[in-house]
Formats: C-alpha cells, sequence, structure tokens
C-alpha cells in the first residue's frame, strides 16, 4: 500500500489528544527504561533466595540488556511497515507479561529465561515510543515532547536504584525482591489499556521485509554485545575480541546489502542514505558516546556505595537521587535552551557532565562518598538532562515520517551499545583497579587490625601471622571474579573481639581499595562524555529540515496498491 499525503508537514491538524497520547507512551518507556537499572540493587537478596551463583546473577542482567538491543532495529522496521500502535501494544503486553513471570521465577534458569524475553520486549517496544512521538507532534511541538521524554527517561534510569531499595526495603507481603518485577504489572495493564483507547495508528514506508538485513544486523549486535557482557567475568579470553572485531565486517556486510535492495527499489531494513546526514549519523555517535559515560557513571557509584561501603540498596537510591533530580530540571528546560543556542545545547549540557564528573571524583577522593557527593551528583544530572532530550530531537528533527520506525530503531540500538560499552569499560577499570591496589588496601589497614588483635589478646607473633592471611585473603578476594565469594582457606567472619578486628579490617580495606578504583573508572567513563562534547562540532549549525517527504500523512485520503517489495 502506499499513501497520499499532504504536502506540508503543518497541513494536517494536529491531534487534540497528542499531550494525552504522550503520556501513555511515556508510561511505556519508562517501564522499560526503569527496568535497566532498578534490578542491579536486587542481585544480592534474589542471589540469596534463589540460592544462584554469581554468575547467574550476571546473566539476569546480560540477558534484559542482550534481549533489549537485539530486536531495536528490525522492530523500528516492523512497526513502519504494520503500525507503530500495533507494536506498541505487543510490546507493552509481553513487556508485562514477562516482569509478572520474572516475579513468579522458582529457579536461576528461569529468571534468566524470563529476562531474555522481557528485554525483547523491550526492544520491541522503544522504537515506537520514539516514532509515535515523531508522527503525533507537529514540527513546532517535538522538541517539548521530546524534552518531556528525556526526563522521564533520565529519571526512570537514574530513579531505578532508589525505587528497587524501597521496594526491597518495604519487603512487602514477605516478598523480599519480587515486587521489583512486580512494579511493571500495574503500570503495564494501565497503559495497554490507555494504549487501546488513546494511541491512533500510524505508518511509516510500507513494502516487503527485509528478512535478511535482519539477520546480519542481528548478528553484528551479537557479535559486539555478547563479548561486551561477558567479556569481565570470563578475563576477556581471545574470542570476545575476535568477536567484537568481526562486528565491523558484518556491519559492512549489513550496508552493503541495504544498498543493494535500495538499488533495486526494494525497501531496505535501515535506509543507509539517513547516514549521509550530519544530523543523524553524528548524533547516533553522540548517543553512542554519552549513554557509555553516563551508564557507566551509575553503574561504577552503585558498585562503589553498595559494595565498597556496604550501603544498602535503598540508601544507595537516595545518594543518588540528586543525579535524576538534576536530569529532571534539565530536560524540562532543554527545550528553550535548545531554541536559544541550537547545538550548543548538547556542548553546554556536556560540558556541565564533564565539571560535575570531576567533582564528583574530587569529592571521593577528598572528602567521602556519602552526602559530600549531592552538589557533584546535581550538578552531573542537570547537565545530563540538557544532553538526552534534545540529542534525540536532533537525531530524528531531519528523518522522514515515513522512515521514523527505523530510525528510532537505529538510535535505540546506539544508546544500548553505548550502555553496554560503558559498563564493559567500567567494569574492566573498576575490577581491574580493585586488583591491582588490593595490596596496598590491605598494607594500609593492617596496622589497626594487628593493634586490634593483640589488643583482643592474641600474642604478637599470632596477630602478625593472623594479619599476614588476612592481607592474602582480601588480595585474593579482590581478584577473584566473583567478588562476593570467600576464597579457599580464608575462614568467614568469626564471634568476638577477634572476629570484630577483621571485620573492622576488612571494611576499612575495602572502602579503601573501592575509593582508589572508583575514581579511575569514573575518569575512564567520562572519557564518553568528552567524545560528546567533541563530537557536536560535527553536527550541522542549523537544525536540518527534513529531508524527504516530510509530510504528515492525512489518514483520511485514499491508498493505492502497490506490489510490495
Amino acid at each position: 500500500m502506499t499513501e497520499s499525503w499532504t504536502d506540508e508537514r503543518s497541513a494536517a491538524p494536529p491531534n487534540p489528544r497528542r499531550w494525552l497520547i504522550l503520556a501513555v507512551i511515556l508510561a511505556g518507556a519508562f517501564m522499560i527504561l526503569l527496568a535497566t537499572t532498578i534490578v542491579n540493587v536486587a542481585v544480592a537478596p534474589i542471589q540469596r533466595d534463589l540460592r544462584s551463583t554469581y554468575t547467574a546473577m550476571e546473566w539476569v542482567i546480560a540477558g534484559y540488556a542482550l534481549g533489549y538491543g537485539l530486536l531495536l532495529i528490525p522492530a523500528g522496521r516492523i512497526g513502519d511497515r504494520f503500525g507503530h500502535r500495533k507494536l506498541f501494544l505487543i510490546g507493552v503486553a509481553g513487556f508485562t507479561l514477562a516482569s509478572a513471570a520474572s516475579a513468579l521465577a522458582a529457579t536461576p534458569g528461569q529468571l534468566i529465561a524470563f529476562q531474555v524475553v522481557q528485554g525483547m520486549m523491550a526492544g520491541i517496544l522503544n522504537p515506537p515510543v520514539l516514532a509515535l512521538i515523531q508522527t503525533t507532534f507537529p514540527a513546532k511541538e517535538t522538541g517539548k515532547a521530546y524534552g518531556i521524554y528525556g526526563a522521564i527517561g533520565g529519571i526512570a534510569t537514574a530513579s531505578g536504584p532508589l525505587l528497587g531499595g524501597l521496594l526491597i526495603a518495604w519487603d512487602l507481603n514477605g516478598w523480599d525482591w519480587r515486587p521489583v518485577f512486580l512494579l511493571n504489572v500495574p503500570i503495564g495493564l494501565a497503559t495497554f489499556v490507555a494504549a487501546l483507547i488513546l494511541v491512533p495508528e500510524s505508518r511509516g514506508r510500507r513494502g516487503g521485509l527485509d528478512v535478511i538485513g535482519m539477520l546480519l544486523v542481528s548478528a553484528a549486535v551479537l557479535l559486539l554485545a555478547v563479548p561486551l557482557v561477558e567479556g569481565q567475568r570470563l578475563g576477556w579470553p581471545a574470542w570476545t575480541f575476535v568477536s567484537m572485531a568481526a562486528a565491523l565486517p558484518a556491519l559492512a556486510v549489513f550496508a552493503v546489502w541495504e544498498l543493494r535492495r535500495a538499488r533495486r527499489a526494494q525497501v531496505p531494513l535501515v535506509s543507509m542514505r539517513l547516514f549521509a546526514h550530519r544530523s543523524f549519523s553524528a548524533g547516533v555517535g553522540i548517543s553512542l558516546c554519552y549513554f557509555a559515560g553516563f551508564i557507566g557513571l551509575l553503574f561504577a557509584l552503585s558498585l562503589h556505595l553498595q559494595i565498597g561501603l556496604e550501603k544498602s540498596a535503598l540508601t544507595t537510591g537516595l545518594i543518588l537521587l540528586p543525579f535524576s533530580f538534576g536530569t529532571l530540571v534539565g530536560a524540562a528546560i532543554s527545550d528553550n535552551v535548545a531554541r536559544a543556542l541550537g547545538r550548543g545545547v548538547l556542548m553546554l549540557g556536556a560540558g556541565i557532565v564533564i565539571v560535575g564528573m570531576v567533582g564528583i571524583i574530587a569529592t571521593i577522593h577528598w572528602w567521602g562518598s556519602g552526602l559530600e557527593l549531592l552538589p557533584a551528583l546535581l550538578f552531573a544530572g542537570f547537565g545530563s538532562g540538557l544532553v538526552i532530550a534534545p540529542s534525540v530531537e536532533i537525531v530524528l528533527a531531519g528523518v522522514p515520517w515515513q522512515d521514523a520506525g527505523a530510525a528510532s530503531g537505529v538510535l535505540g540500538t546506539a544508546q544500548r551499545l553505548g550502555q553496554a560499552i560503558g559498563v564493559a569499560v567500567a567494569g574492566v577499570v573498576l575490577f581491574g583497579t580493585l586488583g591491582s591496589y588490593s595490596g596496598t588496601a590491605a598494607e594500609k589497614a593492617s596496622p589497626e587490625l594487628q593493634a586490634s588483635l593483640v589488643a583482643a589478646g592474641l600474642p604478637p607473633a599470632e596477630a602478625s601471622a593472623a594479619t599476614t592471611t588476612f592481607a592474602d585473603c582480601f588480595i585474593r578476594q579482590s581478584r577473584a571474579s566473583d567478588p562476593t565469594a570467600t576464597p579457599p582457606g580464608c575462614a568467614d567472619s568469626a564471634p568476638g573481639p577477634v572476629g570484630a578486628a577483621f571485620d573492622s579490617a576488612a571494611t576499612s580495606a575495602l572502602e579503601i581499595n573501592f575509593n582508589r578504583a572508583v575514581q579511575w573508572t569514573v575518569g575512564a567513563v567520562l572519557v564518553g562524555v568528552i567524545l560528546t562534547f567533541l563530537l557536536v562540532y560535527l553536527l550541522p549549525r542549523r537544525p536540518e529540515e527534513p529531508w524527504a517527504e516530510a509530510s504528515k500523512p492525512d489518514w483520511n485520503v485514499t491508498t493505492q496498491t502497490e506490489p510490495a517489495q
């Protein structure tokens, strides 16, 4: 089918219920973005309740991420072909059911499987969110709509640890960690019903589905994402580097195939002409780099607070809350700032985030990791709000509505790959520094330990030997792939003054070790934000107008049939 449409984007009157439609759409976006971080704080109670290994818990997180990234681009094209509303409803229903199933999981294997499915449903749900915004709002209002989207997305991602901590601390009906997943059920049901009533259907480019293109791009995503997710746990064996290197020729083959389809007048999965425009190609790079830095920062701080400083999930969420609040404020004013500064809003936002992250490093080094972090986190969050929403608008501003779904899928994939890269880099630097600095941390904690053991009644020679054993065990645990497991030959905590001395020394050494490691880690992921700042120079100074077929569809006109390609 091919639609006839009006010549001007603004010719069709805007939907009078468009702001209600936006609320429904963003409820779906909130669920899938919240899920990227809320489960992190539930790892310990899940591991304890299901008697799971640390490796299995890593796959609970990784399964969602892999499923999410795998279907973004295919789902974008499917939405263009069959309807963004239909895909949105399928995604909401599937995500809700997978969340309920995850809450009922009785074994680690079941939970991993349900999380993979939930991630795939998130991948189906993400592209129609942006596509529906693009097709529902007139050009003059898309900036405000994307600003609200950015605010909701930033809040959902950054507040995940706090909501997860609250739910676990509440322990509703003795369900422990399960409400973390059950939270999505009422939200999903309400969103599904509201979408049925309010959200209109919209379609993009018709034609056949590019199944070979879907397989090629999925293979490329897997070749890159799997080693990023698994590399740290496995110690980065040779196959991880081979797989990541193979992703590049796989992407090249995909691009050649898409160009071949276009030359044959067949509808490609992703139109390569999109990348010929700087607003799109540079914008996708900006999203990838920024999400690597932004998510890497939250990942590192969450581990630092929960493992290094042994704070509860709730306390961790409260400490990170200023970042969420700053993001809300920054995103709320981002549209007005973008109108005044153009692409400069991204430079301003990235610059503020850079200063905030430097402030986080300095705060941890000189003052601490509690309330002392509030100013730096608030500042960095404010800058983040100025980046996320305008970057989405800049990427999609010149995209014809016919390609809105496919373009949204590409953007979402860039964000998810950026997230995987950020977590991988943060993991490599954090755990690598923990291992290399553990000897120094143990050495700094040893004098106090030896004095405490002597005060507890141990002879000096025995206290010295025990201190040496403590240092050896601490170093081995810091360098282990599972930092929660006690190394062989190392005893768990003992009762009495002697046990208290060992516990105090372990806490002190862990804090010293993590304080050093997280500073290096934040510095490493800061590179992603710096690259974001530099990539802004590649954007056109003025926002690009849609370069082809930019008019909004008038669905009241008749359609004509053409052969499916």
